[in-house]
């Protein structure tokens, strides 16, 4: 650990980026925790219907995700160089596919909400709260997309607070009208789910809204001229495509894979599918480390390499690569140790608390590997520009390796959950050997911005 503190460069600008990235993924995950210990005290089915729609939304945010990052990499790097007209360019499009992208989404969820719940469960009483959720949310898809296109701006810019600060806003809205719409306060009749879905869209749209006037009155980076904004062209868009379609459909292949195992432990049971929502809200809260140091580290060696120091950038990602599985390791013996103590705040049965906190300790134990694995994906390779391996890694480990091996396990085998889980969680290995030949090979080092610039030049 001396190491890293002894280089005051690559130490401060770490801290700079993960303390308010974090804190930003923390107050989401706790966003989250909210809804569940609230919605819990209405029973498992309620759990098991806002966890599925949740699943849903999950796929729409990685594809925002993917959309975002892919903005996030030419972002980084032109903030390298300090190229403002071409950061404003790809906020732009990245503002227009995100929107365009939630409309989608959106309208299926409004027009088709029993068929999406059909998908994930044929239990009628959670089709049905499941149904009356998502039928309310699906506005929030729009303000969401919104909210994440101008939080990456400002994130690559090295301006990281400004989004921490929208997610405090939402959470501590959603909590507060949660307890009024939920269970009926101040005057209003107690609204159970419908109620969540309600305050959710709320407190979503308030974060929108923040981060909106923050970015335009108080930053003279972002705040440019509409005219400004959309002056990309067609050669703009296939340069953008071209990099970040690898890392759409990566995380179109990831979140399709989460909502496969979704359906997996479902054909196990309710009990089971509330089991994983329940050990999933928690694990992410202690999780939060690993997205923020990878997003951090995204960024950072993005700004290196737009500033053609890929020495420097080289250097960042290798000692990045011992830190993240120590930092995972400490995150992961956390979660073991509190785990019974947070389980205890859940309104379940005996049941289907041991099988979570089974669960739970599972996550714990692979806590290293996924600190390293998302480093390595969604921080090193995707801010050096090298989105097409990342993919392929999703998609081999994914789907070829974890989902048939979970299928056969629950299925065939007739395997309880925590057996199928953990067979599930055996791909983080798998990747662990694949990432760290590819770090070696230095292959990951791509500089986009300079391919822009060739791009216009020509």
């Amino acid at each position: 650990m001396k190491k890293f503190v002894r280089n005051k460069e690559f130490f401060l600008t770490i801290i700079t980026l993960l303390i308010p990235i974090t804190l930003q993924n923390l107050i989401s995950s706790s966003l989250n925790m909210v809804d569940n210990l609230m919605i819990g005290k209405l029973g498992e089915d309620a759990i098991a219907a806002v966890g599925l729609v949740n699943q849903y939304f999950f796929i729409f945010m990685l594809c925002l995700s993917g959309i975002n990052a892919g903005a996030g990499i030419f972002m980084s790097q032109f903030w390298g160089k300090k190229d403002v007209s071409n950061i404003r360019k790809m906020l732009g499009l990245d503002a227009i596919i995100s929107i365009l992208t939630a409309l989608v989404f959106s309208f299926i969820a409004f027009m088709f909400p029993q068929s999406i719940m059909r998908v994930f469960t044929k239990e009628a009483v959670v089709i049905d709260l499941g149904t009356e959720y998502l039928k309310i949310i699906a506005i929030t898809f729009i303000f969401t997309s919104m909210t994440q296109a101008l939080s990456t701006t400002l994130r690559c810019i090295g301006m990281a607070r400004p989004p921490m600060f929208a997610s405090l806003v939402g959470v501590l809205i959603n909590a507060f009208l949660n307890w009024v719409f939920i269970f009926g306060h101040f005057g209003f009749d107690a609204m159970g789910v419908a109620g969540a879905a309600i305050a959710t869209s709320i407190a979503r749209f308030i974060e929108m809204v923040y981060v909106v006037i923050y970015a335009y009155k108080a930053d003279d980076i972002i705040a440019g001229k509409l005219k400004e904004i959309m002056s990309f062209n067609s050669e703009f868009i296939k340069m953008y495509f071209k990099t970040s379609s690898s890392v759409i459909i990566n995380e179109l292949i990831w979140s399709l894979g989460i909502t496969t195992y979704s359906i997996i432990y479902a054909k196990i049971g309710i009990n089971a599918v509330a089991s994983m929502q329940i050990a999933t809200t928690i694990n992410n809260m202690f999780m939060v480390l690993s997205i923020g140091l990878a997003t951090a580290a995204s960024i950072i060696i993005g700004n290196k390499i737009g500033a053609n120091e890929e020495d420097t950038a080289l250097e960042y990602a290798t000692k990045l690569g011992i830190l993240a599985p120590v930092v995972g390791a400490v995150a992961g013996t956390a979660l073991w140790i509190a785990s019974p103590w947070v389980l205890k705040n859940f309104s379940i049965s005996d049941e289907t608390l041991n099988l979570t906190l089974i669960v739970l300790r599972i996550m714990a134990v692979f806590a290293p590997l996924r600190f390293f694995n998302v480093l390595m994906i969604v921080g090193v390779f995707r801010g050096g520009g090298d989105t097409t391996y990342s993919m392929l890694i999703q998609l081999g480990t994914v789907w070829c390796f974890a989902i048939p091996a979970g299928f056969i396990a629950a299925v065939y085998f007739k395997l309880p959950l925590d057996k199928v889980f953990f067979i599930i969680c055996l791909e983080e290995v798998v990747k662990v050997f694949f990432e760290a030949k590819r770090l070696q090979s230095k292959k990951w080092i791509r500089n986009v911005v300079e391919e822009v610039d060739c791009l216009y030049n020509s």
